[in-house]
C-alpha cells in the first residue's frame, strides 16, 4: 500500500475525523425475517450514505447497551453513514432482561440480511454493500456483544468496543471474553476515567489487554468520560455525569472511532495522528502489523510527524528515501531503494507501544519525493511498514 500526499495536506484527510463526513444520511427503520440463523423477526435501525452511485459502502454493525433502543445512538451512527458506512442498528433485547449472546445473534442475522437486500434488484439497499468484512460495534451491553459477534461469526474483522461491560450480568461475559484471545483482526477499546457503570481499569481494559493475537489494537480513556459519551445529548443529560462535557465526550467518540476506521478500513493510515493527537485522551497501541503515519505538523509545516504503534519495548527504525526499490526481507518487502536510504530515526518503543518523530524538512528538499518505511522487531520478529510518498512543498 502507498500512501501520498502533496503540499502539506493527506490526500483523504481535509477534515477533522469528529466533522461530519462527506455523504448525506438517510435513516431507515426496519422489522426483516431472518432466513439464515433462525432468528425469527429482527428490528433494526439502518443508516446509509444517500448518494448510492459511490457504493458499494463497507457494512458495520452497532449494538446499543441495556435497555437502550437503537435511537440513543442516532447522532453517533448517523456520523458514521456520513464517512462512508453502511450501520445497521440492532434495536433487539432492549428490555430488562435483555442479554447479549441474542443480540449479537439478531446482529449477525441483520447483518447478513443487508447482505442479500443489497444484493437484490429493486431492493432500497440494493448495490450499497458487497460482502466485505464486516465491523462490529458496540455500547456497554452491546460493547461486550461485539465479543460474542466475533466469536459467532469471522466475516468480523474490525471490533469496536465503547464502555464495554464485563461480568456475570447481561448474560455474562465469560464465554466471550475467553474467545476474545482468538480474534486476530484490529481491535478499539474506549473508557471512561469517571465511568461508575463500568469501572475502566477492571471491566474495560481487560477487552483491550485480551486480544493479543489481533493484529492491531488501540487503547482510548478519556479524562472525565462517563458511562454515557456515546449517546446522544438527550440520553447524557439524564444519566451522564462526567466532569467533562457532553459535547466534548462525544467529539471525543467520534474523532477515536472514525479515524480507527478511516485507517483500519478505509486505509488512510495517517488518520492515526488524529487518533493518537485527541484531546482530553490517553491513548495506548499495540501491532504485529507496523502501521506508518506521516503529515506535516499542522501548526508547524515545515515540519514531518511520523509514527507507529507496535508491541512493548520493540525497536522501531525509520528509514527514508529519495527513490524507490524493492528488496525482500524476512520481515516484508522494503520498497526503499537501499543504495541511498538512511535510517532517520530508532527509538524503543514505551509501555504505551506508541512510537512518534519529528522530521524537519530541509529547505534544499524543496520539489523532492521523499519515501519512508517503518520497520518494529522485537525478540528477532516483526514487520515492515506500507510505502509513504511525500512531496515536499
Amino acid at each position: 500500500m502507498l500512501c501520498s500526499f502533496i503540499l502539506g495536506f493527506a490526500a483523504t484527510a481535509l477534515q477533522a475525523p469528529e466533522d461530519p463526513g462527506p455523504y448525506q444520511v438517510a435513516v431507515q427503520d426496519v422489522t426483516h425475517y431472518d432466513s439464515h440463523y433462525s432468528r425469527g423477526n429482527v428490528e433494526a435501525r439502518v443508516y446509509y450514505p444517500t448518494n448510492t452511485s459511490d457504493g458499494p459502502f463497507q457494512l458495520a454493525a452497532f449494538m446499543h447497551g441495556w435497555i437502550e433502543p437503537a435511537s440513543d445512538y442516532d447522532d453517533l451512527c448517523t456520523h458514521i453513514a456520513s464517512h462512508g458506512f453502511v450501520v445497521y442498528s440492532n434495536n433487539t433485547e432492549t428490555s430488562l432482561f435483555g442479554t447479549l449472546q441474542p443480540q449479537a445473534a439478531d446482529t449477525r442475522a441483520g447483518l447478513q440480511w443487508v447482505e442479500d437486500q443489497s444484493a437484490t434488484v429493486g431492493t432500497w439497499l440494493y448495490g450499497l454493500t458487497d460482502n466485505q468484512p464486516w465491523i462490529a460495534m458496540g455500547h456497554s451491553m452491546g460493547g461486550s456483544a461485539v465479543a460474542a459477534l466475533c466469536k459467532q461469526e469471522p466475516r468480523v474483522e474490525k471490533a469496536i468496543m465503547l464502555e464495554p461491560y464485563k461480568g456475570s450480568l447481561l448474560g455474562n461475559t465469560n464465554g466471550a471474553f475467553t474467545w476474545f484471545s482468538n480474534f486476530t483482526g484490529s481491535a478499539l477499546v474506549i473508557a471512561g476515567d469517571e465511568d461508575a457503570t463500568n469501572d475502566w481499569s477492571s471491566k474495560v481494559k481487560p477487552w483491550y489487554n485480551t486480544p493479543v493475537q489481533s493484529s492491531r489494537r488501540l487503547w482510548g480513556l478519556i479524562d472525565g468520560g462517563d458511562h454515557f459519551g456515546a449517546t446522544d445529548p438527550d440520553i447524557h443529560s439524564l444519566w451522564g455525569f462526567g466532569s467533562l462535557s457532553e459535547t466534548e465526550q462525544h467529539r471525543v467518540h467520534r474523532r477515536l472511532v472514525t479515524s480507527f476506521l478511516q485507517a483500519e478500513v478505509l486505509g488512510n493510515e495517517n488518520a492515526y495522528y488524529d487518533y493518537m493527537n485527541t484531546s482530553f485522551t490517553s491513548v495506548e497501541g499495540a501491532s504485529s502489523s507496523t502501521p506508518l503515519w506521516l503529515v506535516f505538523n499542522p501548526t508547524t509545516p515545515s515540519q514531518l510527524e511520523m509514527g507507529t504503534f507496535t508491541a512493548t519495548y520493540s525497536t522501531v527504525r525509520f528509514a527514508a528515501a529519495p527513490a524507490t526499490g524493492f528488496t525482500q526481507s524476512n520481515f516484508g518487502d522494503i520498497l526503499l531503494d537501499l543504495t541511498v536510504t538512511r535510517v532517520i530515526a530508532i527509538s524503543s518503543a514505551p509501555a504505551t507501544g506508541i512510537v512518534s518523530n519529528s522530521l524537519p524538512t530541509r529547505a534544499s528538499w524543496s520539489g523532492m519525493t521523499l519515501y519512508f518505511q517503518a520497520l518494529a522487531i522485537k525478540s528477532g520478529s516483526g514487520s515492515i511498514s506500507r510505502l509513504c510518498e511525500v512531496v515536499i512543498p
